[in-house]
Formats: structure tokens, sequence, C-alpha cells
């Protein structure tokens, strides 16, 4: 069921746009159904069940590994054999999502932008493939804080480093651990393509958030 918080009037000046990165900048449901089945596979185990999908879709590497061995020797094992991946093979498996070239380019045009992902180390490497990583100031990973989304830390540390507040912050996300950074922070929350997400504002294509972006955007001296 569609929750909805009354729209957010802004009460500062927009200063940055945050994206989240799987399910927002690429549909990679089937690339992490990929990378976690091999592993799984690796191990004599069935590969990713449906219902095993939103969470690795939404969580970081270690807590998804986790959750499909459990713990003790057979998760210790698994941990060991991921770190020997190469990320990269499973790249093909990701899709662009509609128009996000286009946002990029405006935001980062306009406003500071950053990436909160709950990837880790092969975050740099995804964005360098699809030559995006030149649109984005700061790009904070699992790698980079102790404690991944839904903690706030990944948040705090885009607004330490950007130097505002997160009334002055527009945070783009698809799942439930979005929905609860944004919660816990503050921040100015966009569900993409997520109707049961509680948000100020719901869009299906990035094309629906370009008029926010233009009537926020700072006014050039003349």
């Amino acid at each position: 069921m569609k929750r909805v918080f009354q729209k957010l009037q802004f009460t500062a000046p927009l200063q940055a746009i945050v994206f989240d990165c799987d399910g927002v900048l690429f549909d990679s449901k089937q690339a992490n159904v990929k990378f976690y089945s091999h592993i799984l596979e690796r191990f004599g185990r069935p590969p990713v069940s449906h219902e095993q999908e939103d969470f690795i879709h939404m969580y970081p590497v270690r807590e998804s590994l986790k959750y499909l061995f459990g713990e003790g020797e057979d998760f210790q094992a698994a941990w060991v054999y991921l770190r020997q991946i190469d990320f990269g093979a499973f790249n093909s498996y990701l899709r662009r999502e509609p128009g996000l070239v286009e946002i990029l380019e405006m935001a980062k045009a306009n406003f500071r932008t950053a990436l909160a992902t709950n990837r880790m180390v092969s975050t740099r490497e995804l964005l360098a493939h699809f030559d995006i990583e030149k649109y984005f100031d700061l790009v904070v990973s699992a790698s980079d804080v102790r404690y991944p989304k839904p903690h706030p830390e990944t948040m705090e540390k885009i607004l330490e480093t950007f130097r505002i507040s997160p009334a002055q912050v527009l945070y783009v996300g698809d799942s439930a651990v979005d929905e609860a950074l944004a919660e816990a922070t503050g921040v100015f929350f966009v569900a993409y393509k997520n109707e049961n997400l509680k948000a100020h504002m719901h869009i299906h294509h990035f094309q629906e958030l370009q008029p926010v972006l233009l009537s926020q955007r700072p006014v050039s001296g003349g």
C-alpha cells in the first residue's frame, strides 16, 4: 500500500543530490542473483530463491552472505572466496536506468552530487565501467563507513563532507533501507519505482525529477 508524506516545502536552498546505486542507477537484481547464486553453487547449495532476492538486493555483501549461509565455517569459506571474485564479470547483467545520464548531468551542473551505496569495493569499478564516475563529487560505499545503510553514518559522512544540513539534501532511493536512512537523517526522500515506500515524492522515471531540480537550481548572477 502506498504511503506518502505531505510533499516537503524546502526550508533551505537545495545543495546536494544523493543517489542510491542498485535499483536506482541500475536495474541490478539479475546481476545480484547471478553473483550470489555463483557463490552458493560453488559450495554445493541451490541458487538464490525468489524469497531471498529482496534481501540481497538491499543489504551489504557481508550481511547478504551471512543471510544466505548462516553462521559458521561455510560462511567464512564463502567470504574468503567472495573476496577473490572479479565483480566486473557480472556487470553485463546490469541495465542502466532510462534517463540516468540526463538526470546526472542536470544534477552535476547545478548541485553537489553523491552516491550512497551498500556496495563495497566494486562500486568505483562499476561507475568507471559505465563511464558515470565523473558525475559524482563524492562516493560513499559500505567500504567507507563502519556501519552501512540504514545506519545514518553514510548520509552523515555526506553532510559533513559537503558542510550542509539535511534540509539541503534530496536523496533518491528504492528500498526500505533507503527509506530508513532518509527518516533517520531528515533528508528529502524521493522513492524510485517503489510505491510501498514512505516518501516525499514517488517517481517512476527520472524525467519526473527534472522539474524539481529545475525549480531548485541556483539562479546565476547577471
